[in-house]
């Protein structure tokens, strides 16, 4: 073996183009790799759960759910304050039995101080006991008659003011616990309780821009002139207010006092103070640290609006911002994720609710109140934010621990591999494979233990390799290149082997090696296999060799190995000729042809104008029966010669089997370029003669049918049904021609084609159906028979002349017969049962004249139709010739009435040989005589003929087709026994009964003869 090398680098040496790193930066990249996944892995998992977002939603939910819970509580306090419905009634009553027993002037309630105290004085336990059963701090009483705008601001507005300051409190005996802040001296001596201390004997009345607590709903009412109940024009008051004297705030609802013939005379309410009120919202529900608030408001804004200002009336916190919020513009934002309050700057979240307070159609109706429950976000998301620290320090310890982990490990791992690492080097420098050190570690010990022992086995195997390679049959030669390195390893067979000689120089670069190789490929024929190999073709001496190249590349290493592959190369060449040509005349066989055309069909600008020629030999099979296979394999022979030799380079020729071929020509212009090479390879075929025994020569014959491209057809398949077609048309007509494909011809043939394949189906599923045709006495007009008419539902096969036409062409014509009489039978059989037809009546079925049943079907018929068969007419047509066998078994069938009809007298073979052979009970005459009968003396002479004749020997005569009134006079007159025809009644699924126009013409011929 000849080595070419160059001088190897230091193994040490990182090879080109790779980085390279310390196995102790490769642990600890791993371990970092597996880290940050469990950081991330970590961080996406806080991040997908959202624990943050949740406890904060939580939080929302719980401060939602607290607000939620005390509007229903506020909503029922103030709506059981508000109901006074009870005690406006009381207090209407009491003034009306004063105003009837004259103890009360309403127009002198403002004036007279007595009258007022009187009333007063007498609703005043009332208002103790409303007082009392209501949750409320106060309840008062305003009377005033006159127009509050007219009043003069300071006067004073007579009325009662009772409070009670702890109303959850017990009672105490005589009204200890109430005090009166308004009401006259003799109202407070009747009523005996004690006087506050701002109290005042009258309401001072402070004109309409102070709104108080008793104006707004009694100018509403008083305005309105009381249209409304007094329930109606109930108000709350929108901002807290105090009364003279008092600082005490408080809220009032007040409705007006209403007589029922309208007059205002005053309101009646009661009042929550904000004491009260604060006491009833509990702020420190809203937050364990007692930072909540507690807002309620009143607000004019739409409720779903994304910023509104409210009223604040009482507020519940000790928060300071809260209660410095303030009163009339306080402003509250809907977000996203909430409604928000900024008090002082910071932001609170807020959940406001409804209170529902009135009814929907009533004057205050468009004033809102709500119960907002506030608290600072800060203090509301502590605990989620706290939450997120602590996982934010969770990440962060682990990323640390994590690294200072990293680093202790992927030193421990390295400090044993490092030791291997220069144990390795250290004998490569000295040129020995050194004993390795144990680490301790399992798999390197196994890692150092199997790098010994395989040093030891390699340097076994390469001299047995070498040994193998020197005595293997095959010729084997082969290369190693080291990008790494620079070196290159031949066999000193290797140039040889591609037919070179062995290069000058004995020590060859990579770059070297590879120009050679290239230059080897392209200077001689070389081809490549399917798995990317390359097969060369060495010519050398006169000899051909067959060299096979594969080439691996792995990492920095290329290897080549070429193998002589003469012989398989010639198998393999020998299997695809047997496989692609036809062994006796050389041309392509079927596959071939398949693969060829295929292959120049998927690229159309190479066809062209092309034409697909089907041939096939005329004299085959008598050579073949005649002097035997051996000449007839011969004749075939001669053909493909004939063809190989007399067709352009290019044009695809093939045997398909044993007569068959097939051409294709392709590329041309023009059909008369076609037409001109099919011209001059015909006149070859003509002139080609195949020699025989004796020396006799026989000229081949052969036809052929060719298809266009593209014209006909751009498919190569439907080419060759279009080709075959036209070879069918030659071979069925004049063979030893070549013939075009005509598509007038195809359709022709594929529409009768379908007919056939309709007709078979009409036969299978029974696809016919009977119409029955009512036949008329001449002499009354009754019915006498009927005749069953056959109908198909198939589109195609809606004439019986055309089912009859294809039943003679594919000998069909005792399926029809039996089909008639079984189908005629079976519908007329189930109308005698439905009472549609008459009972008595006669059954004409049309026959055919050559044909009959068999017995076993006349014996059917027999059994089941018994009775209806001795009613049956066989009408024989005069299409088909008469079989005189086949009505001798008619005559004989088992049951059979015995009478016939012979049908379309007057056309057919043979009327007269017919009529005499039948000798039938009725004669009908065909509609081409009856056809204008009363204007052809001719025609008229012909039934006058057979009427003459049939009468005398009891034969009846029916006319067929009548369709004027004047051919039925005329065919009346002229003496025949039965009608039939549209004038009289169509053929239906259920007969029908005969013409009015008809019968009365029949009516009257008779009567005419009588008179």
């Amino acid at each position: 073996m000849m080595l070419h090398r160059r001088a190897a680098q230091d193994a040490r040496t990182p090879r080109r183009g790779e980085k390279t790193q310390p196995i102790f930066c490769t642990i600890f990249g791993a371990m970092m790799l597996v880290l940050v996944a469990e950081v991330l892995l970590l961080v996406i998992s806080i991040y997908v759960t959202n624990v943050g977002g949740r406890l904060n939603q939580n939080a929302k939910d719980m401060l939602a759910m607290q607000v939620r819970n005390r509007v229903g509580y506020m909503q029922d306090l103030m709506q059981n304050a508000q109901d006074l419905t009870d005690l406006s009634d009381y207090i209407d009553r009491a003034t009306l039995s004063m105003v009837n027993t004259g103890r009360l002037d309403l127009d002198a309630l403002n004036t007279d101080s007595e009258q007022s105290s009187a009333l007063l004085a007498a609703i005043a336990p009332e208002l103790v006991n409303t007082l009392r059963a209501r949750s409320v701090t106060g309840i008062f009483v305003v009377l005033n008659t006159e127009d509050l705008r007219l009043l003069d601001v300071g006067s004073g507005v007579p009325g009662i003011y009772l409070r009670d300051l702890d109303p959850d409190a017990r009672p105490s005996e005589e009204n200890a616990d109430l005090l009166i802040e308004r009401g006259s001296a003799a109202v407070v001596k009747a009523l005996g309780i004690t006087t506050d201390k701002s109290w005042q004997p009258v309401l001072c009345y402070y004109g309409l821009k102070d709104r108080g607590f008793f104006k707004e709903p009694f100018l509403r009412a008083y305005e309105d002139n009381a249209r409304l109940s007094e329930e109606y024009y109930g108000r709350w008051t929108t901002s807290a207010y105090t009364i003279s004297g008092d600082d005490r705030s408080a809220i009032a609802y007040s409705q007006p006092l209403i007589l029922p013939d309208g007059t205002v005379y005053g309101v009646v309410g009661v009042e929550l103070l904000t004491s009260y009120v604060q006491e009833k919202m509990p702020y420190a529900e809203l937050q364990n640290e007692k930072s909540g608030a507690y807002f309620l408001v009143s607000t004019t804004a739409d409720e779903d609006a994304e910023e509104f200002v409210v009223s604040k009336l009482v507020t519940s916190s000790q928060d300071s911002y809260a209660l410095e919020a303030p009163e009339s513009m306080m402003r509250c934002e809907r977000r996203a994720d909430g409604c928000w309050l900024n008090l002082h700057k910071r932001d609170y979240y807020a959940v406001a609710m409804p209170i529902s307070l009135y009814s929907r159609n009533a004057p205050f109706s468009e004033e809102h109140w709500l119960l907002i429950g506030a608290v600072n976000s800060k203090t509301l998301f502590a605990f989620a934010q706290n939450v997120r620290n602590v996982l934010t320090a969770v990440v962060v310890g682990t990323l640390v621990l994590g690294i200072l982990s990293s680093l202790l490990i992927a030193h421990k791992l390295a400090r044993p591999v490092e030791l291997l690492y220069h144990e390795v080097v250290d004998g490569q420098e000295k040129k020995k494979f050194p004993e390795l050190s144990h680490t301790k570690i399992r798999e390197l010990d196994r890692l150092a233990d199997a790098l010994t022992s395989l040093n030891s086995e390699l340097l076994n195997n390469s001299t047995k390799f070498l040994r193998i390679m020197d005595m293997a049959s095959v010729e084997l030669g082969g290369y190693e290149l080291r990008f790494d390195t620079g070196s290159v390893y031949v066999t000193d067979n290797f140039f040889s082997l591609l037919g070179e000689p062995q290069p000058a120089d004995r020590f060859l670069s990579v770059r070297r090696f590879e120009e050679t190789l290239t230059r080897i490929q392209l200077s001689r024929p070389c081809t490549t296999t399917e798995r990317g190999d390359k097969l060369l073709t060495i010519r050398k001496d006169g000899q051909t060799r067959y060299v096979l190249l594969r080439v691996t590349k792995d990492w920095n290493v290329q290897v080549g190995l070429a193998e002589d592959v003469t012989i398989a190369t010639l198998e393999r060449l020998r299997i695809e000729h047997e496989r692609d040509y036809d062994i006796l005349t050389g041309l392509y066989n079927r596959q071939a042809f398949q693969r060829v055309c295929g292959e120049l069909f998927e690229d159309p600008q190479q066809l062209g104008t092309a034409a697909l020629l089907m041939m096939d030999l005329d004299n085959l099979k008598h050579i073949n029966d005649t002097y035997g296979h051996d000449w007839g394999d011969q004749y075939i022979h001669r053909t493909g010669l004939c063809l190989a030799e007399n067709t352009p380079a290019g044009t695809v020729v093939a045997r398909l089997s044993g007569d068959e071929f097939m051409l294709l020509f392709y590329g041309y212009l023009n059909r008369e370029q076609i037409r001109e090479k099919v011209r001059i390879l015909s006149d070859a075929m003509q002139k080609s003669v195949a020699v025989l025994p004796g020396g006799s020569e026989l000229r081949i014959s052969i036809s052929g049918g060719m298809a266009w491209y593209p014209e006909d057809s751009r498919d190569m398949e439907t080419l060759k049904k279009y080709a075959d077609f036209a070879l069918y048309q030659v071979k069925h007509s004049h063979k030893g021609c070549l013939q075009e494909f005509s598509m007038e011809s195809y359709r022709r043939e594929a529409q009768t084609a379908q007919l056939r394949r309709d007709f078979q189906q009409l036969l299978t599923e029974e696809r016919v159906y009977y119409m029955f045709q009512p036949i008329f006495s001449a002499y009354d007009g009754r019915v006498v028979a009927y005749e069953a008419l056959m109908r198909s539902d198939m589109e195609r096969l809606c004439s019986p002349a055309t089912i009859m036409k294809l039943a003679r062409e594919q000998g069909a014509l005792q399926e029809i017969e039996r089909l008639t009489f079984f189908k005629s039978l079976e519908t007329f059989d189930h109308l005698r049962s439905e009472g549609l037809v008459r009972r008595d009546a006669l059954l004409f079925i049309n026959s055919i004249a050559s044909i009959a049943l068999p017995q076993e079907d006349c014996e059917y018929m027999d059994s089941r139709w018994h009775e209806l068969l001795r009613q049956v007419v066989i009408e024989i047509t005069e299409e088909e010739a008469i079989d005189r066998e086949a009505m001798e078994a008619k005559r004989r069938a088992p049951g059979f009435s015995g009478m016939f009809a012979l049908d379309d007298y007057g056309s057919g073979y043979s009327n007269e040989g017919s009529l005499l052979e039948l000798s039938p009970r009725f004669i009908k005459v065909d509609l081409t005589i009856i056809r204008g009968i009363d204007t052809d003396p001719d025609k008229q002479q012909i039934v006058q003929n057979i009427v003459a004749y049939a009468h005398p020997r009891s034969m009846q005569i029916i006319a067929e087709g009548v369709e004027t009134a004047e051919e039925l006079k005329k065919v009346l007159e002229l003496g025949v026994d039965g009608l039939q025809g549209y004038f009289l009644a169509k053929p239906a699924n259920i007969p029908t009964r005969i013409a009015p126009a008809a019968r009365q013409i029949i009516e009257n011929s008779h009567s005419s003869d009588c008179g």
